[in-house]
């Protein structure tokens, strides 16, 4: 089959947003938010584990400028999950915008809003509360079970089907096998067993969290943030507020970066409850030392690892447990640690047997979240750093023990349903040229460079999906206008990767006009086609399918208009 010329895919062309950003215009949330808004900024626990017994917020509400002051008696008692996941949520409903509970250093304790920020730092020093001081769960090795409960309520609740139970300080545990784990690596002539720990990462994005709230004329509540799931915070800040979620607009500006932070909803509903309660527009502007210490960085997660081969080097049984430390709150506990195991599971092809449990508890730490991997980072380095022991123990190269074991084109999907790798799996050839590029054969496992230097290499695998499979939702529309142009909504998000500009080039091909001549509508969840978010590396697969398919069909109507003005058939008319 001929191969088609594109002229803007795979060609250099200048960023949709790139001249405004390079000029400085205000394009950023807190550049457009109007001078009017309140500020709101939290007071926040000094203790990980501590009930509110008393606020007084008389003093505060004094001082010149000074709005207003929420505390816990004043939000609904109706809880929710801040995870900008796709409907019903696996993450535990344990939030409220407010509680009287504090369950980590740092968690809100109060609202303050005024027409200034030097009004409300003073004002959220004369709140006045007293704690009941508790004894906090720190180790997450001790937390299942302990009689310490995080969230000891009787309206916490989860949704789906996640092993969750909050009596056991559990948010989530399941285990799937396949196969006889403990016979299989009885029988192996070979056997390690290895536990890998990996702390929490907090991310640093340009941008720290951020949202401006207001009421529009028709009493409506919108809400302008730095965010990648629009459309799941219009429905966490209804279900937040209790109110419908038309009542709720939500508008993405340009973001600062966002890798998977901006997938919870972090600052959101501070502003909002402040809008929707004084009328007024009000912003938040999170500090750098509120986005590391109250937000949503990597899970910490230790694994055990189980790994037995026989004499020539086939992987026969993996055994991976995976304990998830997902904090205070249970924003993406249940999802992130199903990627710590299937992902490096999907590695690996010959494996008689395997198993993969996990438990994900609650801690008074920060909660944690989404964050670049989600999950499989953690994974792959335990199960990769355990493939290395075991081929440094049967003194085999370890590039020759994966080749002998990776997964194939063809070959059994393990750790997910079992079905072969149909065309998107060609790891050995990648790890192939990756072996030729590096010289391996020269260079493994080390030289002496001498004056004291040596130089080594090492070797690893991994695997990526884009989206979710049977879950994520992408959406595209696209316009014709009088002038011949092209306007193309979407609710995909850019985060700074530049999916409005890859977008647009995949637009301008499909209808064979300009790249200039695709206008990029960005996201408003009143205007903007649905789409599921920016995350888990989806956007330009998932939405950029929806694009190519909203285009193909504008084609053959506009055909099908030529046609008709020409009177002649469309199937005669380019």
């Amino acid at each position: 089959m001929e191969q088609k010329e594109y002229k803007s895919i795979n060609k250099p062309v200048r960023k949709k947003d790139a001249m405004q950003l390079l000029l400085g215009r205000p394009v950023y949330t807190d550049d457009i938010t109007p001078g009017n808004a309140l500020v709101v900024k939290l007071l926040r626990s000094p203790h990980a584990n501590a009930v509110i017994q008393e606020i007084n917020t008389s003093t505060a509400l004094k001082v010149p400028g000074v709005a207003a002051v929420y505390t816990w008696e004043d939000v609904p008692d109706q809880r929710f999950t801040m995870a900008g996941q796709t409907y019903p949520e696996p993450s535990p409903y344990d939030r409220l915008i407010l509680d009287q509970r504090m369950r980590f250093v740092g968690d809100a304790a109060a609202i303050v809003a005024g027409v200034s920020e030097e009004a409300v730092r003073k004002a959220v020093k004369l709140v006045r509360i007293r704690y009941e001081e508790l004894e906090p769960v720190l180790d997450f090795r001790k937390a299942k079970d302990n009689p310490i409960l995080v969230h000891p309520e009787d309206n916490w609740k989860s949704l789906c089907p996640v092993g969750a139970d909050n009596k056991r300080n559990l948010c989530a545990h399941d285990v799937s096998e396949s196969g006889d784990i403990e016979a299989v690596l009885e029988e192996c002539d070979y056997v390690i067993d290895r536990i890998y720990h990996t702390k929490a990462n907090q991310q640093a994005m340009m941008e720290t969290f951020r949202t401006y709230s207001y009421l529009d004329t028709y009493g409506r509540l919108n809400v302008v943030s730095s965010t990648q799931v629009p459309f799941h915070v219009r429905r966490i800040l209804a279900n937040a507020l209790d109110i419908p979620k038309s009542r709720v607009r939500v508008i993405k500006p340009r973001i600062g970066g966002g890798f998977g932070a901006k997938q919870t909803s972090v600052s959101e509903v501070y502003p909002a409850l402040v809008t929707w309660k004084t009328g007024k527009p009000a912003k938040i502007i999170y500090t750098r030392e509120e986005s590391l210490i109250a937000s949503s960085p990597r899970h910490e997660m230790e694994m055990h690892v189980r790994l037995g081969a026989d004499k020539e080097g086939h992987i026969r049984g993996i055994d991976l447990y995976t304990l998830s430390n997902t904090g205070a709150f249970g924003e993406h506990g249940p999802t992130t640690v199903g990627l710590s195991g299937h992902k490096p599971l999907g590695l690996y092809r010959n494996t008689e047997a395997y198993r993969f449990s996990y438990e994900v508890v609650y801690t008074n730490q920060m909660s944690a979240g989404a964050y670049r991997g989600y999950g499989a980072t953690q994974g792959i380095f335990a199960v990769e750093s355990a493939v290395d022991e075991l081929a440094h123990e049967m003194g085999m190269d370890p590039v020759t023990f994966r080749e002998r074991n990776l997964s194939k084109e063809g070959g059994r999907f393990i750790g997910y349903d079992g079905s072969p790798w149909v065309t998107s799996c060609t790891l050995d050839k990648c790890l192939a040229r990756a072996e030729e590029m590096i010289g391996w054969e020269e260079k493994y496992p080390c030289r002496d460079m001498g004056n004291g230097k040596v130089r080594a290499v090492g070797s690893a695998i991994a695997m990526q999906g884009s989206s979710i499979a049977k879950v994520d939702v992408g959406g595209a529309s696209i316009k014709l206008g009088e002038d011949g142009s092209y306007t193309l909504g979407l609710g995909a998000t850019d985060m700074g990767t530049g999916c409005d500009t890859i977008l647009a080039q995949m637009a301008a091909d499909v209808l064979e006009t300009d790249f200039d001549n695709i206008v990029v509508f960005g996201v408003d969840t009143d205007i903007s086609p649905y789409d599921s978010g920016s995350y888990a590396s989806a956007t330009t697969y998932v939405t950029g399918m929806a694009v190519a398919d909203a285009c193909e069909q504008l084609r053959e109507k506009i055909k099908e208009l030529g046609a008709a003005m020409l009177e002649t058939e469309a199937e005669q008319v380019e």
